[in-house]
């Protein structure tokens, strides 16, 4: 939904770029590819649940960075450099957590996160186009938080059920 939804941001007033320098800005992006490194390590640490919730918070922040961003191209490299460490981060840690579930199924739990993740894309795409006709940069900023914060609250209602079960366990 967000990159859609900056190819319409960029390509109209106030800024107004060709395709070409819009696509430049996805080079802000591989900031995100470093986070995920460190995403790694904390999943190794055995602190996956706090980094999950960690990287949720940071991507609300991004789309809070995106809701003001007006005529300034700073701020758009700021969310963009902000949403992608978080997206990454997320990524990982999902995937890391997921092949623990079974190292068997490894393959098959991959196209599955793979696929889950493209048809997100897709309908998040799709998405950006119909919010941006009827709100704009707005309504897309809007739309990504409120997602982000469902997410939250799903991962905050597992952290409980894990937290019960595990004290039940003991």
């Amino acid at each position: 939904m967000f990159w859609t939804g900056l190819t319409f941001l960029l390509s109209n007033p106030p800024f107004s770029y060709s395709v070409s320098v819009i696509g430049l800005f996805g080079l802000a992006g591989l900031a995100g590819a470093l986070a995920a490194q460190r995403a790694g390590r904390l999943h190794d640490r055995g602190w996956s649940l706090p980094a999950t919730g960690a990287a949720l918070v940071l991507a609300l922040i991004a789309f809070g960075i995106s809701a003001t961003v007006g005529a300034s191209v700073v701020l758009v490299i700021i969310a963009i450099v902000v949403l992608d460490v978080a997206v990454q981060g997320l990524n990982l840690l999902n995937q890391a957590r997921l092949f623990a579930v079974s190292h068997e199924a490894r393959s098959r739990l991959n196209t599955a996160f793979v696929a889950s993740n493209f048809v997100g894309g897709a309908i998040g795409s799709a998405a950006a186009s119909i919010l941006w006709a009827h709100g704009g940069w707005s309504s897309i900023c809007a739309a990504g938080s409120a997602l982000i914060v469902l997410a939250l609250l799903v991962w905050a209602a597992g952290r409980r059920t894990l937290k019960a079960a595990t004290i039940a366990q003991n």
